[in-house]
């Protein structure tokens, strides 16, 4: 089932039947599959088309507030939002984990000697890329931003 499929099942919902735990059960898993993967590397057309899935839904679940406003309403965070925090989680929990089978993909750790001197302290050597298409790549990407 794609997102606009669920979103055409919100639409012919009657309104009792529209709750927002509904969105999330439906289009979350479709919109978010996998995101921790390949989240760093969408454009921002690429991530406003999955974010326009998101925003007609709660146009229809909420007719008369705006999407910022609807989200507040509903407690729920942007798509974008949450990719960010699943990445993060991700990344912490399968990558930073000694115990992980991607650990041995982390660069070296730099030593505390260095970490201490540095005016932003990384506690990993940066991983140098030739292509921007590298740089926004899963690990790169989740080196600079959640170390």
């Amino acid at each position: 089932m794609n997102g606009n499929r669920c979103i055409y099942t919100v639409a012919i919902a009657t309104p009792s039947q529209r709750p927002t735990a509904f969105l999330h059960i439906c289009t979350a898993p479709v919109l978010e599959y996998a995101c921790a993967v390949w989240h760093s590397s969408l454009t921002v057309a690429q991530s406003d088309a999955l974010e326009s899935v998101q925003k007609r839904a709660i146009s229809i679940i909420y007719s008369c507030a705006d999407y910022d406003t609807s989200l507040i309403v509903a407690g729920i965070d942007s798509l974008r939002d949450r990719r960010e925090k699943l990445t993060a989680r991700y990344f912490v929990r399968q990558v930073l984990a000694s115990s992980s089978h991607l650990h041995c993909m982390l660069p070296d750790r730099r030593d505390n000697d260095t970490i201490n001197r540095l005016q932003n302290p990384k506690p990993f050597h940066s991983i140098r890329a030739r292509t921007n298409k590298f740089r926004k790549s899963f690990l790169p990407y989740c080196l600079d931003n959640y170390t």
